[in-house]
């Protein structure tokens, strides 16, 4: 014996035994005489499992271990479970014997499986805690109950009823299990599902195919009866639409009869027929059989149908009188008595007009289909209209009828899902993200879409309620829904073996798959390859992505590409990711840098962390001069990648480098100061630890950064001169002259304009000596930064002439050459001057390019400089409410966002001003002595000298003499400033009138 292959399944186990078994052999007396008592019993459990396609893989001498969902796929197969068990009770019933009871577990969850090969024959065998789960019912069920777990309730509630038990402990299983007694059968009409008392959300995205059935409607009024076909993938909102449209038809009083096949409808014969005709007639279920007969009977009376007609539908309705027994008649003759039945139907005389619906087609059983063809047939004419939907790969005959009509149901637009999303979730800002991500991994199926919103609710992931909910804090990946699952893994299941495996190696892959990578992975001949991807293509589980030169392939869907991979047990996947590392290591060795992150991702899997982490590093080297978020993420990576790692030379410092970075990038994302004091902490100590004082220096120049990000300008001058001295130790002239520039920076923070000039003029004559990984390390183009800081400082210093030919030069790079960050600062720069100057258009023509960029990239460093220069544009334009709500929203967004923290004094100061142009006092009094208390804490003194300007205006402006001497102080101050930062800019915004009786003014717009 042994095991051969083995996945991983999400599948339904049945345990079902014989109550007190041992006790009954025991008063036999003879062992033959107690097999031969327990065997119908047995019999009936395995005739159930059958009927329900399940598969017994063990017998127990008493009972049976059953598992339904495998090896033949069935995506209902929970139902099916529950249906087996309950036909066990029903048998048992049947056999009459009271002394014999049975007790049934049954529990919905992933195993392992596996094919276990015998000398002669195989069996299929399923392992893993879930199976002890299903067994551990079993044994707390008592006789003649069944008992399943809350995953089974879940996915065949709509076919059972039970009742709620609660959580029990079950031996050997850590936490309380939720458990139901299954009461019986429930039945509904097809539209039931929709009918729970829970909201719906609007039919979205629906509106032309709504309109073609309601056109199709119309003309079946007008005697024109058709047979029309909705079409579409599982999930896709094929039974919402019929559902829409059923309750449209009701509410204009039009008959509506339904039927819908099941998937485990086989083990009923003739079940959507028998339904449609219960429908037909009003039965109800659990109704008296001798109640259902007489409707029966009475509503034939009406119809021009033959005696002979009577008895024969009693008997397929399963009403017989047993009273009376009827003549029998061949099955023939049934067979076309009831088959004219089903033709009269359109033409019945009850109803001017109907709509018969029938849905999921593609589980459709032979005999029923013949009279689904024969209704489709009798419609032809008539004011009946026969709806059917499937799934797209059905084929059926009556789609070749000439009266045929065919709606095809699309994925939603990403906006329509959104819209669904939103009416699912509400609009709180903390669910941007996560809604983006639900629509990415639904494509357009509103199935999906809603089973992911729910598996997150039952998660415990929001609070509030539908439509308005909030997240409670961050947000793992979103679970893969198991009902999802059980659609996604059945039309796997059903592939033929090589197309299968190759789907699975295709999962580790990605979401799109170069053929060349596939080639040299799955070890098959290219026919074979050729072929099985031919299968995988009809099936619509991939497609070819263009242009097909390329020779790519991608997943329909991102869940396919999911569950696919979640089939493969854990070595293999390990493995599979190590050869496909292999390869795209060969294939793409042109293209390393660019494939370095997809290269890390699949050594990670491989278990090959020490790998893993020298690509990541490679690739956020590579991607930090463009995507500061994604360098940021890749180098924590980094660093995670390497923390189970033993302590080595090699691995300290990769680890120094990764803290170092991740201070170096904080400061941009929006990472407080104090997050990145414990990657700060952690690389200085590395470097310490390596003797490394180059890079010691670099990483306390990279914290002094953060430190301006809402903390003491004045601090970051301090760290970066302590970073300056250490690299002055030195001999390194590249990292010396990168801190000059860090340095200027520094300076321009904390106001001193004419040290960082200086600085600046230094940096820039010996840039040309800073080395490639120095400037790889600082992230960004130090000469280009330079050029737009020395601008910058130029206009603060009034000395906007010398100014604008560096501004200009950045100006003329094209986007795609500089950092954005870089290229705002020009705008930025102009926005200023601009408003000195009182040039609304120039001021207008910069601060739209500025938030532009800001958009654009999506940075929300950027969005806090550009929206703060918007709001003064508006201020220079005298559009003073429009700037209160820039600037107001500006910081809101910084506090938030914790990013561009540094430029929170200067927004504040520019409110005020906005508040005072607008003649509100109040706001501006309050907001300007905010302003000033920040910018003495922070030690920045540029908007700590505007700030003093508004103050001084605002005090200037007030009938009150003591506060008029005391605005004239504040100027004073100002004017302190202005000297002791060289802000000559600010002496255009000041216009002393001596003239007046308050001794000045000032003019700030």
């Amino acid at each position: 014996m042994n095991a051969k292959g083995g996945e991983r399944k999400r599948l339904t186990i049945l345990f079902a035994d014989i109550r007190n078994s041992t006790g009954l052999i025991d008063t036999l007396g003879d062992p033959e005489l107690g097999v031969k008592r327990l065997q119908p019993v047995l019999d009936i459990m395995k005739e159930a499992v059958t009927r329900y396609e399940g598969v017994v893989n063990k017998w127990q001498g008493d009972g049976v271990m059953a598992i339904f969902g495998a090896p033949q796929p069935h995506e209902d197969h929970a139902v099916r479970g529950c249906l087996a068990a309950l036909a066990m009770q029903d048998g048992l019933t049947r056999l009459g014997d009271p002394d014999l009871q049975i007790r049934v577990g049954v529990h919905t969850g992933e195993v392992v499986v596996q094919t276990i090969e015998h000398d002669i024959y195989q069996t299929y065998d399923a392992a893993g805690p879930n199976v002890h789960l299903a067994n551990r019912l079993e044994q707390l069920a008592d006789a003649g109950v069944i008992l399943v777990s809350k995953e089974t309730y879940t996915a065949a509630r709509q076919f059972i009823e039970a009742e709620p038990l609660g959580p029990r402990t079950l031996r050997g299983i850590t936490n309380p299990t939720e458990v139901f007694k299954v009461r019986g059968l429930q039945h509904a009409p097809s539209s039931g599902v929709f009918r729970s008392g829970i909201r719906l959300s609007p039919l979205t995205g629906r509106t032309d195919e709504f309109k073609s059935l309601l056109d199709e409607l119309e003309s079946t009024i007008r005697g024109e009866g058709h047979v029309v076909g909705v079409v579409g993938e599982a999930g896709i909102g094929k039974s919402r639409l019929c559902f829409e449209f059923a309750e449209n038809c009701r509410g204009r009083d039009i008959r509506v009869y339904e039927a819908r096949v099941l998937a485990h409808g086989r083990a009923t014969p003739f079940q959507p027929v028998l339904e449609l005709m219960r429908d037909y007639f009003g039965l109800r279920f659990k109704q008296a059989a001798d109640v259902s007969r007489r409707m029966v009977q009475d509503q034939l009376t009406a119809l021009p149908v033959s005696e002979q007609l009577t008895p024969i539908l009693l008997e397929f309705l399963g009403l017989a009188d047993t009273q009376r027994p009827a003549e029998k008649h061949d099955p023939k003759t049934r067979k076309t008595q009831l088959l004219d039945f089903v033709r009269l139907l359109p033409h019945s005389p009850r109803q001017p007009v109907s709509v018969v619906i029938v849905e999921d087609l593609h589980w459709i059983d032979a005999a029923s289909e013949e009279f689904i063809e024969a209704l489709a047939d009798a419609v032809v004419g008539t004011t009946t209209l026969l709806v059917v939907n499937f799934r797209p790969g059905f084929s059926a005959p009556l789609t070749q009828r000439s009266h045929y009509r065919q709606i095809n149901m699309r994925p939603l637009s990403p906006s329509q899902a959104a819209v669904l999303v939103q009416d699912h979730v509400g609009g709180d800002t903390s669910l941007a993200l996560l809604g983006r991500n639900i629509v990415e991994r639904a494509q357009g199926n509103p199935f999906f879409l809603e089973e992911l919103i729910k598996a997150l609710v039952e998660r415990g992931d929001f609070e509030g309620e539908r439509g308005s909910y909030r997240l409670k804090g961050g947000l793992d990946r979103i679970p893969l829904p198991s009902t999802v699952q059980a659609v996604v893994a059945a039309r796997i299941d059903r592939l033929e073996e090589k197309a299968k495996k190759v789907l699975e190696i295709a999962s580790v892959v990605g979401r799109e798959i170069p053929m060349s990578v596939l080639d040299g992975v799955a070890g098959l001949e290219q026919a074979d390859l050729s072929e099985a991807f031919q299968h995988l293509r009809q099936a619509e589980l991939i497609y070819d992505v263009p242009p097909f030169e390329r020779r790519v392939l991608a997943f329909r869907h991102p869940l396919i590409q999911e569950v696919a991979y979640r089939s493969l047990l854990q070595e293999r996947r390990s493995d599979l990711h190590s050869r496909v590392a292999k390869a795209i290591e060969i294939i793409f060795r042109d293209r390393a840098e660019q494939m370095a992150s997809l290269l890390a991702y699949h050594l990670e899997h491989a278990g090959e962390n020490l790998k893993a982490a020298q690509q990541n590093m490679r690739y956020a080297v590579w991607v930090g001069t463009n995507d500061t978020s994604q360098a940021l993420r890749s180098w924590k990576k980094v660093r995670e990648l390497l923390s189970g790692l033993p302590s080595s030379q090699s691995v300290d410092y990769l680890k120094m480098m990764a803290s170092g970075q991740i201070v170096n990038f904080s400061w941009r994302e929006g990472v407080p100061a104090q997050e990145a004091l414990l990657y700060f902490d952690e690389a200085k100590q590395l470097a310490l630890a390596l003797g490394d004082l180059r890079a010691n220096a670099l990483i306390h120049a990279a914290y002094g950064r953060n430190l301006a990000n809402g903390g003491s300008a004045d601090e970051y001058v301090k760290k970066v001169l302590e970073a300056k001295t250490m690299a002055d130790k030195g001999s390194d002239v590249s990292v010396q002259i990168a801190l000059k520039a860090v340095l200027c920076h520094a300076l321009r923070t904390s106001g001193k304009m004419s040290e960082a000039l200086q600085m600046n003029i230094e940096a820039m004559e010996k840039a040309h000596e800073i080395g490639k990984f120095d400037r790889q390390t600082l992230g960004f183009d130090v000469d280009m930064w330079l050029i737009a800081m020395r601008g910058q400082t130029l206009v603060m210093l009034g000395r906007s002439d010398e100014a604008r030919p560096f501004l200009d030069r950045i100006l003329s790079l094209e986007s795609s050459k500089i950092d954005p960050l870089h290229h705002v600062i020009p705008s930025i720069a102009y926005v200023d001057l601009a408003w000195a100057e009182g040039n609304a258009a120039l001021a207008q023509e910069h601060a739209d390019r500025a938030f532009s960029i800001a958009s654009r990239t999506g940075n929300p460093y950027l969005r806090v400089y550009a929206q703060g220069c918007r709001g003064l544009s508006h201020m220079v334009a005298g559009r003073f409410t429009s700037a209160i709500e820039d600037l107001a929203e500006a910081l809101r967004f910084a506090r938030s966002r914790r990013a561009g923290l540094e430029n929170e004094p200067r927004l504040l100061a520019d409110l005020a001003n906005a508040y005072r142009l607008n003649g509100d006092a109040v706001r501006a009094s309050e907001t300007v002595s905010e302003a000033i208390a920040m910018t003495t804490q922070r030690h920045t003194r540029i908007p700590e000298c505007l700030a003093r300007l508004v103050s001084g205006q605002l005090l200037l402006e007030s009938t009150n003499d003591d506060e008029k001497v005391e605005g004239a102080k504040e100027l004073d101050r100002a004017r302190a400033l202005m000297r002791e930062t060289g802000a000559a800019l600010f002496e255009r915004l000041i216009n002393v009138d001596i003239a007046q009786a308050t001794g000045r003014s000032v003019r700030l717009s």
